[in-house]
Order: structure tokens, then sequence, then C-alpha cells
């Protein structure tokens, strides 16, 4: 290290003190700064950001302690090395020292070979670390680079992959729910968990932009058990707070391999046991894809989740290429018709799906109803089998944070609608 380019203040209200100790770094190539007290020493600090602190602890305008406490909370400041000197023997204030940020402690009188050998190793340390810190940048941008060039060539996109082991680890997912409503009684029945990601930088991200790399990855195993825990977390919040809704139901997307995952059904067991909530309540949506997969393997989970009391439901029902001899196999109990019909006007479709649901006994769940119109228009088609039809969509509300969601359920609220005016009764 080039001493004569390293910024040492020395802090201390004893005039004596201050001049040995200034002395004998200056004779070292050392390039001293002198304080005579806190309030100086904080003002010197952050005009010339020294390579170490020398610290004396009792004086008179503000103790030692105080003042490495402000240059700690001062980005400026706080990575600079602080060594208290000080005649304190008692053990509980060597211990404050350290808690505060002190990084020594050499006691009073002092020796200057002592003190010129931790000024040395701390220095050397600090020298050390900052030259980590520029090689964990340097890496950081090498791998970021290597990881866009390893996307570019392979498709898979590492970089993303990347954030988002990083905001598993740091809890930047978040549940948003959206209202699922009963088209006969017109109030809501339960609710369906969609996953958003609390980006640092970009704020709220959609599920399209990363869910589809998390289901191909290994990134779904923590990241689905953290929903199926917080979602069902969160219905029993609700059951508890509301009587009215002691059977509110929870609908939450599980993957192929989540299915396929080792102990699933233990751990979804375990999770209704801990937040004891009733198995009928809990509705599992799963794709076309999970009954067009491993026949024998998928029916052994889907049978065994089924023991435990919870309900299936097919996602994007028409979109895929189910097979309907796989709808009387599969212990499925709602078909969830996908929003693209509904859109499209495809209403022939739509009667089609809901009535065969309906002849295998099954439940249907419809999908992006965003006017009184479509509404109207199901309430006409299923009018006989209006019990056991729900719907979901803008009309009723957009997918909302837990908060909101409580406020909507306080309300007790009741979707009935007007046919001729499209106002809320």
């Amino acid at each position: 290290m080039n001493k004569n380019k390293a910024t040492i203040l020395v802090v201390d209200d004893t005039r004596y003190n201050l001049q040995i100790l200034s002395d004998m770094l200056a004779n070292q190539n050392y390039h001293v700064l002198e304080a005579t007290s806190g309030s100086i020493a904080i003002n010197l600090a952050q005009e010339y950001i020294p390579k170490l602190i020398l610290l004396d602890i009792k004086m008179p305008d503000m103790n030692g302690y105080e003042v490495c406490t402000n240059l700690k909370s001062n980005p400026i400041t706080q990575q600079i090395p602080i060594i208290f000197i000080s005649a304190i023997e008692d053990v509980e204030e060597k211990i404050e020292a350290f808690a505060v940020g002190g990084v020594d402690f050499i006691n009073k009188p002092f020796h200057l070979i002592e003190v010129l050998a931790r000024v040395e190793t701390h220095l050397r340390i600090s020298s050390l670390q900052a030259q980590l810190l520029e090689q964990t940048k340097l890496l950081e941008m090498q791998n970021h680079s290597l990881q866009k060039e390893l996307s570019n060539l392979t498709g898979f996109d590492w970089a993303l992959y990347a954030e988002l082991q990083k905001a598993n680890d740091c809890g930047e997912f978040i549940l948003f729910y959206q209202p699922i409503v009963n088209l006969k009684t017109d109030l809501i029945t339960g609710f369906e968990a969609l996953i958003r990601w609390h980006h640092p930088e970009r704020g709220i991200v959609y599920p399209d932009l990363f869910v589809p790399l998390v289901e191909t990855t290994d990134l779904i195993y923590p990241i689905g058990r953290w929903v199926l825990k917080s979602a069902c977390e969160q219905l029993r919040i609700w059951q508890q707070h509301f009587p009215n809704y002691i059977d509110l139901t929870m609908s939450i997307n599980v993957s192929t391999k989540q299915l396929t995952e080792f102990n699933i059904v233990e751990f979804i067991s375990e999770i209704l046991f801990d937040y004891k909530i009733k198995p009928h309540c809990l509705k599992l949506e799963i794709t076309e894809g999970t009954v067009m997969g491993d026949r024998e393997h998928t029916l052994q989970i889907l049978y065994q989740l089924k023991e435990l009391g919870i309900q299936f439901c097919i996602d994007d029902f028409g979109t895929g290429y189910s097979s309907l001899r796989r709808l009387t196999d599969f212990p499925i109990d709602i078909l969830k018709i996908d929003r693209s019909f509904i859109n499209n006007d495809e209403w022939v479709i739509v009667k089609a799906i809901g009535s065969l649901a309906f002849v295998l006994g099954k439940s249907i769940v419809v999908e992006g109803i965003e006017t009184i119109a479509q509404l109207n228009m199901l309430k006409s088609l299923f009018s006989s089998s209006l019990r056991d039809c729900y719907g979901q969509g803008y009309l009723f509300a957009k997918p909302l944070n837990s908060e909101l969601a409580f406020e909507l359920l306080a309300g007790n609220q009741s979707f009935t609608l007007d046919i001729a005016t499209g106002n809320e009764l």
C-alpha cells in the first residue's frame, strides 16, 4: 500500500494523545487529519473520506459511539473502518463499540507499535475488501454478458432465470386474488390466486413474462409451494374473519411438474391441516396438457389428492386437445371455459362445453366476463343450470391484492345486475 495516499483521521479531545498519534502516523508517511470533538470529526470525515479513523470514546460534545453511529448511517462514510481508542475497561462498553460499527478496540495507555500494527492491518483488510468488491462487480458484468450470449445460443433466458432465483430468495413474489361468482346467487364463492412479481425496479411484472420459464425449470418447486402455502393461509384468514364465507374456496394453478414432485400429496395434506382448511375449499387448476401426459402416473397422484377431498378444475378448457375419455377417467370436478370463446362471441362452443360438463356431473367457470351483455347471454344459455355456473372477469372485479379483496368480502357484495339497465341492484 502507498502510505502517501492513505488519509487517517485521529479524533481525541486530549491534545497530548492527539499529538502523539498524529506524529507517529505522519512519520510513517500517512496523511493525518486531526479532530478534537465529535462534530469536527464528522465534518472532516464527510469532506475528506479518510481510509481509517482512530476514535476516542469519552468526549464532551458527542461521545465516540454517537460519532460512529452517525458515520455508519451515512452512505458516504459508512464503509470507513473505525478503531476505538479509550481507557474504558468495562466489558459492556467495549461490546457497545463493536455493536455500533467499530472494527477494533485499543486500550489506553496505548503502545505506538501496537497502534501502528493495527492501523496497517485494518487498512490492508479494507483495501482487500475494496478489491473484492470491484472483482465481484466485474464478475457480475461478465456473468451477465455470458448469460446473454448463452441465451442467444440456446434460446433459454439465463438472465431471467437468475433474476427469478433472486426474486424467490428475496420474497419479491406476491399474490393477487380475482373473485369467482356463482351465476345463480350472484355472490362470491371463491377466489383464484394469481402470482405477480414485485420487481424492485420495474414494479409489478405480470405472469406471462416469467411463469412460462418458472414452469419449465426447477424454480417451479419452491415458488409453487410458496403459492400453495400463501394462498391457503390467506383463505383461512378470510374464513375466520367472515362467518358468511366459511366455505369460501381458493383456486390455485398447479403445473404438471408440480404434480410429479416428490411428497406433493403429503405437502398439500400438511397445508390443509396447518391452516384448518376444509379440503373441498381448495381447488387445484390443471391444464389440458396435464391430463394428456403420463396417464398412469398422473392418475395416481390426482386420485391420491382427490382422496383428501380436494376439487380439480381443467383450466382454459377447449383450447387444447383433451380426450373426452379422460374427462371421465380423471377426477375432474370443474371445466373452466377459456376467455377467448367469450371475447369472440363463440356462444355455440360455450353452450356445447357447458352442456357436456353438466351431463358429466361437473360444474363450469366462465372466464373473461367483461360486459353485462356477456353475462346475460350466459344466464340465458344456462338458465336451468345456473347453480353449477360460475363467472370470473373484470365485470365483477379485476385481480385484487389481499387488502382490497378483504374489503370486497367485508361488503358482502351481491353482483345482481339489472338486465335492462345494466346497473347493479
